[in-house]
């Protein structure tokens, strides 16, 4: 059985917006009520797992709990792939079955350039390549990474030695005083 996860007592429940279909999360807005200020910041995942308006889980709530003490009054998440699962290997067999498209969304960069008109942060979160497809997952990254340029770009706690593979928000350490840290992208993933 799996553990429910309910989200934060900052968080303002009522008024969480979310943009599905079919097996897709295209975008989770969440807005805190503790921070007063305007401050919003969107958070790249790799894919989308358990989380809906009335459920969180761990990941969520771990960017949830980082954003807050950050002072951020609006969290939009967003992934890579707007595929919902739980196991990367399903991701990749979508690729394999090349469907990448369809592991990506006919939706995805089209409400990524819309939540981007309305924030200056974005926290780079999307882990490793565990889906095994290094190509498609950089074609991926390349993609992400054009659209984002020219806004305040960050990673959380650290990034691999190669600047391409932030660490997932669901290793994030939230109790222990963690810190967000400017991102540069590797330059091919920009040109």
């Amino acid at each position: 059985m799996h553990k429910i996860y309910v989200y934060k007592s900052f968080v303002d429940k009522n008024n969480i917006k979310i943009i599905n279909a079919d097996c897709r999360r295209y975008l989770l807005e969440i807005p805190l009520n503790s921070n007063k200020r305007y401050k919003n910041v969107l958070v790249i995942l790799k894919n989308p797992s358990k989380a809906t308006k009335v459920h969180s889980d761990l990941t969520i709530n771990r960017v949830l709990t980082f954003c807050n003490n950050e002072g951020y009054s609006k969290v939009y998440i967003m992934n890579l792939f707007s595929y919902y699962s739980t196991k990367p290997e399903e991701i990749k067999a979508l690729i394999d079955g090349e469907k990448f498209e369809i592991a990506i969304g006919n939706k995805n960069d089209k409400l990524l350039k819309m939540v981007l008109k309305d924030l200056n942060d974005v926290i780079v979160a999307w882990g490793g390549n565990t889906i095994h497809r290094k190509y498609y997952y950089r074609k991926r990254l390349k993609e992400v990474t054009k659209l984002i340029m020219g806004k305040n770009l960050y990673y959380v706690q650290s990034i691999s030695e190669d600047k391409y593979y932030p660490r997932h928000a669901q290793t994030w350490s939230v109790n222990q005083g963690i810190k967000k840290y400017k991102w540069t992208p590797p330059e091919d993933l920009y040109i």
